[in-house]
């Protein structure tokens, strides 16, 4: 991934689906800050990208610890709003600064790298069996002279 502002960098999670929806979400954040007014459309825009990521993510949480899971849901919630509330300030003919929307955008690679790299950590982790050891075949390996030396 390339998006990058204030010297921040997104980088990939891992998980295809997850990256490709986050460099949509880039996208629209820095047509936003490409200069003039932010518009009511590009907000809504934001917004409808950032719930269908965000429901795609709720997917892959049940592999999330409870309290993570919460406060993943959480951070998720308070962004919407806060896009929401953006939104509505535009379409009641306020302004919508640059400066806002580059908050939007640095709180979006912060919490893609950290948080939403855990979950698809996590989600790896969970899906990787852990290794068997066949008991006889161990039990016969405590035998082997070459084993025992190492």
């Amino acid at each position: 991934m390339t998006h990058a502002v204030s010297g921040y960098t997104l980088q990939a999670t891992g998980s295809d689906a997850i990256d490709a929806e986050h460099g949509a979400i880039m996208d629209i954040l820095e047509s936003l800050t490409r200069g003039g007014p932010v518009d009511t459309a590009g907000l809504v825009a934001l917004r409808t990208e950032l719930a269908h990521h965000f429901d795609t993510e709720s997917a892959e949480m049940a592999v999330l610890p409870p309290d993570r899971r919460e406060q993943h849901e959480h951070a998720h919630r308070s962004f919407l709003a806060t896009v929401d509330s953006l939104a509505e300030t535009a379409r009641n003919g306020g302004t919508v600064s640059g400066d806002e929307v580059n908050r939007l955008m640095l709180w979006f690679i912060v919490h893609s790298n950290t948080a939403d790299t855990e979950l698809v950590e996590t989600a790896r982790r969970a899906a990787e069996p852990p290794p068997m050891i066949d008991m006889a075949d161990w039990l016969a390996s405590l035998d082997d002279p070459d084993l025992r030396d190492a």
